[in-house]
């Protein structure tokens, strides 16, 4: 996957999300459990325990996030066509002797075993992280309406439906590639319903005839 595309930045904003909720809970447990007590009291070492272990736990979900949609790549990786050598190259040829004893040549499409796996473990991975933060922006939104707008539950209400509105586009549209029609070069993907859309294929049919039809008319 290429480090542009909106799959690739969707699993790194998320796991920049979590690691950035990480890091008050490993650095400070003192100051988060000062600022959810009404008291100011001493920390316990079981309150630290539980905020370090979260923290940790956060951190291990983001690096888990990162492997299984392919940001960080794991094991060999296919060659590509320009660092591919001759007896590398888009076919693969092997000789075959017949029952005559001539030799016959014959080529087999390139195998990239593992790549198809790898898409559809980066896609139920980043299903999950979405459903995740569709579930905890909704919780925050009802604890917003009944306790008021509180800096927490803000910044977590902003954060994680930004996440949720973004990786639900991405896994509709962003995840993969167009498919584009040869004949007149647009994508199939779109649509010209309800509105007009000069981008959808029908159209541009349309257009393509049209075209063709006032040529033959001169």
């Amino acid at each position: 996957m290429a480090s542009s595309d909106p799959f690739t930045l969707y699993a790194i904003s998320t796991s920049a999300w979590g690691t950035l909720q990480s890091l008050p809970l490993l650095l400070a447990p003192r100051v988060i459990v000062s600022l959810c007590s009404p008291e100011a009291r001493h920390i316990t070492d079981f309150e630290a325990y539980l905020c370090r272990t979260l923290a940790l736990t956060l951190l291990a979900l983001a690096a888990s996030n990162l492997v299984f949609t392919g940001v960080i790549p794991i094991g060999p990786q296919a060659p590509t066509s320009s660092s591919s050598s001759p007896s590398t190259s888009s076919t693969s040829k092997t000789k075959e002797r017949s029952s005559s004893g001539e030799e016959t040549s014959s080529s087999s499409p390139p195998r990239r075993p593992g790549v198809a796996a790898k898409n559809e473990v980066g896609k139920a991975t980043a299903s999950i992280a979405v459903a995740f933060q569709a579930i905890t922006t909704f919780y925050l939104y009802t604890q917003v309406m009944g306790a008021g707008w509180t800096f927490a539950f803000t910044a977590g209400l902003i954060g994680n439906g930004a996440l949720f509105c973004f990786g639900t586009w991405t896994l509709l549209f962003g995840a993969d590639a167009a498919r584009v029609s040869k004949t007149t070069g647009a994508d199939k993907r779109t649509s010209g319903f309800p509105f007009g859309n000069s981008e959808s294929a029908r159209e541009k049919k349309r257009e393509s005839r049209g075209k063709k039809s006032l040529l033959r008319g001169r």
